[in-house]
């Protein structure tokens, strides 16, 4: 493991200051989940008195990398990045598990795939065969909790964003030219929230061009597959430092965080030169283009979750909500109580631990219901996905939206 790294082993003082952030020990009160004894673990690992194990495994898979504890750590242990090294050791150790290893280099690598893989969702949705899977309850016999796992999916596009918008998309005169960096649930998933983007741009003079494209790595890199998650990122440098752009826009605060991260794990110099452009949509619509909008009188309450990639980024946590600001009357913003606790999603975390998952996001729930809101805002896909579902778990009336969908619903 790098030095620079290792470094933070020196820093943890052991105070336990940690447990107090970490959504995990509030679900479980195990001290193996808290950043101390990760710490405590891997210095053992290190010394020799440890070796890498099954048990080990589960335990350093038992994070939601949301960087909580990083944050409020007085000593500037970098928690969440030691275990990002340890998962990597842990790969080059003893390899992937068979899943995964499929998903990330047969899937994650191939465009083609993907879409493949979409359609076939969407035809597993429309046919009726996903309404026969459940009432058979045949999932119920599969471990890993799938049954419970299948109903996470939303209603799946029948064609991948990407697929349906041109690669160019020009105005007259514009003001600017951006590149769009779409993300793998807009492109399958939720092209409401690509088209949406689109329509705000446009409507604000800004010429969008679509390149091709790949997975951040985000899943790849959190698994400690960095050999995947490289070879994803070096795609996507390659394939947007082909066209001259004024900026990079992503509506995903996870591809938007792997991006930022993209020249400390990238052996690429285009890296370097494409990340100083790379905006989340929310911050660029607020800073760079100052959005006038008109909204209608409608008087709808919206609270906004903070996705924990996005509110340690620049304008991460303030832009979105100046965006819902701008939208009263339509929308009148109200903050909840646990807005920047982490939902419990953190990308793949809640198919690899899903009720573990729901423990976390149970308060957050709470929280969205008190805050007497009808929506609830946020600039992650992922986070969407897990809100959505939580709620409906709830039997709340409450939906999860994206900010840019309310933009683009007042203009």
């Amino acid at each position: 493991m790098d030095e620079k790294y290792l470094d933070n082993l020196k820093k943890c003082s052991r105070c336990g200051g940690c447990q107090a952030h970490c959504p995990l020990f509030s679900a479980t009160g195990r001290e193996p989940y808290v950043a101390r004894g990760k710490v405590e673990l891997l210095d053992h690992v290190r010394s020799g008195n440890l070796q890498w194990n099954d048990k080990l495994a589960e335990i350093f898979s038992t994070c939601l990398l949301c960087g909580s504890c990083a944050e409020n750590c007085p000593n500037g242990v970098q928690a969440d990045r030691l275990v990002m090294m340890c998962r990597k050791e842990l790969v080059a150790d003893r390899g992937l598990p068979i899943i995964k290893k499929n998903i990330f280099q047969h899937l994650l690598k191939y465009n083609g795939r993907l879409n493949a893989m979409g359609i076939l969702l969407y035809l597993y949705q429309k046919t009726g065969v996903q309404k026969l899977v459940r009432t058979s309850k045949v999932l119920e016999l599969m471990p890993m909790d799938l049954a419970r796992i299948e109903t996470l999916l939303p209603p799946v596009a029948g064609r991948s964003f990407r697929k349906t918008v041109p690669f160019l998309n020009p105005v007259d005169h514009p003001r600017l030219r951006v590149a769009y960096f779409t993300g793998c649930v807009t492109n399958l998933i939720s092209p409401h929230v690509g088209l949406s983007v689109l329509r705000v741009l446009q409507a604000n003079q800004v010429e969008v061009v679509i390149p091709e494209q790949y997975c951040c790595g985000v899943p790849a890199f959190a698994s400690g597959d960095f050999a995947t998650g490289s070879f994803l990122g070096q795609a996507n440098v390659r394939e947007f430092s082909r066209y001259p752009v004024d900026y990079i826009v992503t509506d995903c605060a996870s591809c938007l965080s792997t991006w930022l991260a993209y020249p400390e794990w990238l052996e690429s110099q285009g890296a370097d030169q494409l990340v100083p452009k790379i905006m989340d949509i929310n911050r660029f619509l607020v800073e760079v283009l100052d959005i006038k909008l008109n909204p209608q009188e409608l008087g709808i309450k919206v609270t906004y979750h903070d996705p924990c990639h996005l509110k340690r980024t620049t304008g991460g946590k303030s832009a979105p909500r100046e965006l819902l600001k701008r939208l009263s009357p339509a929308y009148e913003f109200v903050e909840m109580g646990l807005a920047d606790r982490c939902c419990g999603s953190a990308g793949s975390f809640n198919l690899s631990h899903y009720r573990l998952s729901q423990k976390v996001v149970a308060p957050k729930v709470k929280s969205i219901e008190e805050s007497g809101a009808g929506l609830v805002a946020s600039a992650c896909p992922s986070c969407l996905m897990q809100l959505n579902h939580a709620l409906r778990n709830n039997e709340s009336p409450v939906q999860a939206k994206h900010v840019v969908e309310l933009v683009a619903n007042v203009m």
